[in-house]
């Protein structure tokens, strides 16, 4: 689970790099924001018109193209580059990204049209969707919707007290004629920047760096790849050195708080029989020997050898019998009873 403290370090320790271009790209999106706004507040008679649809197709697309140059930075801990306020206008997304944008604010605004607080809730639960939008373009609307849904659940509270503890810099920034907010916005894109990383490893199962081409990755890793990937990362000097451990840690159910470390190489083996398991459940769901959970550094390896099925809750039930190769921040829940656990890798 993530942390202000947490968060705002890693921002910290990334803005070393990029700081005063962070600026530049804070300055130059509001520039444009103000330059178009300007523009259409001058032309007589049908600004009233042309404003709403300037937010629409420029303004919206903005907001994303800037949400797409702190996501670049952050990960890659390098300037990415003030051309990426573009991001939206490029690459044949451009009505997409306007599409889901809109739709955003429309929804907001309709739920808000009941009471406040449901529209401030919506305004939380689509919080990801710039973000989403910047990143996976071949994704329908309706689909980084639900990818924002299920990142802000349980989520939403915390962003808001996340955004709170900016205050003290705002106001401090608003000293100097509000210009001081320019030089605290990086600090705070970068940090939602990295809320929205953290989010993808803990909900979606998404790591923070591109796995496309890490076997140990996992994802959808063969067996084979698996295995071929660790021993390439052992052979090469990799194993050993950026190691992580593994946890298994219980979200609901019997175990829900504890943290189950893992080393490499180490197996658990979960169910309701103490003679051949580790990790002793004995709920009415849970079979003898229910799942194998096995870490090899980086990715678990996961076996479902149950009756009531275990299920992966962002992809649907494991097949019986056969390894699957896991993403840490996959969460996994036993039959359909209330024990649910989620793979970390820290």
């Amino acid at each position: 689970m993530w942390t202000r403290a947490e968060l705002k370090s890693r921002a910290k320790e990334g803005l070393k790099n990029y700081y005063w271009n962070g600026v530049l790209a804070v300055f130059v999106q509001g520039l444009l924001v103000f330059a178009v706004s300007l523009i259409v507040k001058l032309i007589p008679f049908v600004s009233i018109i042309l404003s709403p649809l300037t937010t629409i197709f420029v303004i919206n697309v903005i907001a994303v193209g800037l949400a797409s140059y702190f996501i670049k930075s952050t990960r890659n801990q390098e300037d990415a580059g003030v051309g990426e306020l573009f991001h939206g206008f490029q690459g044949g997304g451009y009505m997409h990204v306007v599409c889901v944008q809109f739709f955003r604010s429309l929804f907001t605004f309709l739920w808000s049209l009941l009471l406040i607080v449901p529209g401030i809730m919506k305004h939380y639960e689509y919080y990801m969707v710039p973000y989403l939008a910047a990143e996976y373009p071949e994704k329908s609307r309706k689909e980084i919707f639900q990818m924002s849904k299920r990142m802000m659940d349980g989520n939403k509270f915390n962003t808001f007290v996340l955004e709170l503890s900016f205050i003290g810099w705002l106001l401090l920034g608003c000293v100097a004629c509000c210009i001081g907010t320019l030089f605290v916005a990086p600090y705070m894109q970068a940090t939602c920047a990295e809320l929205y990383l953290k989010l993808k490893e803990e909900r979606l199962g998404i790591l923070r760096e591109d796995v496309t081409s890490d076997p140990l990755a996992g994802g959808n890793a063969s067996e084979d790849e698996y295995h071929a990937g660790a021993a390439i990362a052992q052979n090469s000097g990799v194993i050993g050195i950026g190691i992580k451990k593994g946890y298994l840690t219980g979200i609901q159910g019997e175990f829900a708080g504890a943290n189950i470390p893992m080393e490499r190489g180490d197996v658990l083996k979960i169910g309701r029989d103490p003679s051949q398991c580790n990790v002793v459940i004995k709920g009415a769901q849970t079979s003898r020997l229910h799942l194998i959970v096995e870490f090899d550094g980086s990715a678990f390896r996961v076996t479902d050898q149950s009756t009531a099925g275990t299920f992966n809750l962002q992809q649907g039930q494991l097949p019986k019998g056969q390894a699957v190769i896991l993403q840490p921040g996959t969460y996994l829940q036993l039959g359909s009873g209330g024990d649910v656990f989620v793979l970390e890798c820290k």
